[in-house]
């Protein structure tokens, strides 16, 4: 009996995560209350509290969730090393499935959030941003350039976002091979310009009138 009991609160609290999920994806995180997700699966209040005691807790609970999610992509690509592949690979299994996306309005609107008196969201933006850091070292490792991972994760986080709002299609890891390329070559571009004008400046060719 008490392993029956446990398994119904663990399909309830899995539940109420859902639609907790889902209500901030559609919706926004600002506007979702404790009551509009008990009311979702045709729960009381109480019994959304008899699972998590605040709002926050819900919120620290779904954060938990994506930082799983994240942290099953991380633990591959910190082992990458640095082969040619590597970026290419770390990248396909980072966009693989669908998984990250659901997690996009829940992660922006932490980052988005200011302070108020009140607030149950600051910790919750603590651990995104620490999350985040993570994630720039991570792909920083995998880089030609270091300086590049901050420019990468906002690439990332567009693709995500576009996908999230349907503006992308399923199957965003087959992406993964070109933004490699472009991101392994992008240290290289630079270097050519500045090449390019040191020779435009230093020897300039002659000029000649044309016959």
């Amino acid at each position: 009996m008490a392993r029956h009991t446990r398994e119904n609160a663990t399909v309830t609290r899995a539940r109420i995560l859902a639609s907790a999920q889902q209500l901030i994806r559609h919706r926004g995180l600002h506007c979702v209350t404790v009551d509009d997700v008990a009311r979702a699966i045709g729960m009381t209040r109480g019994a959304v509290y008899g699972h998590f005691r605040s709002r926050a807790e819900l919120l620290g609970a779904l954060l938990s969730c994506a930082e799983a999610d994240f942290a099953a992509r991380l633990a591959p690509l910190a082992q990458a090393g640095a082969a040619p592949e590597a970026l290419a690979q770390a990248l396909q299994a980072f966009l693989h499935g669908d998984e990250l996306a659901r997690h996009v309005s829940l992660i922006a609107a932490l980052l988005q959030h200011k302070c108020g008196e009140a607030c149950e969201l600051c910790p919750l933006r603590e651990r995104v941003l620490r999350g985040v850091e993570s994630l720039r070292v991570t792909f920083a490792m995998l880089l030609p350039s270091p300086d590049l991972a901050g420019l990468l994760l906002a690439h990332l986080w567009g693709l995500l976002g576009a996908h999230a709002m349907h503006l992308a299609p399923a199957g965003l890891s087959g992406s993964a091979a070109a933004l490699a390329r472009l991101y392994q070559h992008h240290a290289v571009l630079p270097a050519a310009r500045a090449s390019c004008r040191s020779h435009a400046t230093s020897d300039p060719a002659p000029m000649r009138d044309t016959p």
